[in-house]
């Protein structure tokens, strides 16, 4: 298994998008070498995300998606890569807003998540092309549109 999915609250995920998430990892880490790696993928509500990004990223504000990865020490012992977290109540409502089924969503975020634990940003333009270039081919092996387009 290259997932490991943490809720600590109720969560109304379907089995068809929790099984998908699963292979959406492993696709991932498979094409990036790592397929021997796992990764903790924590759904968190919006108290819980503020702070983690006020305590890690000095901003005291809600966000979809934070990935944490591992100290290359650790992934070496652990074979973690690294945690994320995904806000679900931000990403129900950004979903909505971008016309989007929260599924299809969800899968874009936590492709997008997992590759910033492969070390893809998207600070200047070049980085970023090439982050999406990558979420929009494995997002494409799931038969999910070009987030990008929609």
């Amino acid at each position: 298994m290259s997932l490991n999915i943490i809720a600590e609250f109720p969560l109304a995920l379907s089995r068809a998008l929790t099984e998908q998430l699963c292979l959406l990892a492993e696709e991932i880490l498979r094409d990036h070498q790592k397929n021997d790696f796992l990764v903790n993928l924590k759904f968190v509500d919006s108290e819980e995300m503020i702070t983690l990004n006020k305590s890690f990223r000095h901003k005291e504000k809600d966000t979809n998606v934070l990935s944490f990865p591992a100290a290359p020490e650790a992934m070496v012992h652990s074979k973690e890569l690294g945690d994320i977290a995904i806000c679900i109540p931000f990403v129900e409502l950004e979903a909505k807003t971008l016309n989007r089924t929260k599924d299809d969503h969800m899968m874009h975020i936590t492709a997008h998540g997992i590759l910033h634990l492969l070390g893809f940003d998207h600070i200047n333009e070049n980085d970023a092309n090439l982050m999406e270039s990558h979420e929009i081919s494995q997002l494409k092996k799931f038969n999910i549109a070009n987030p990008y387009l929609i």
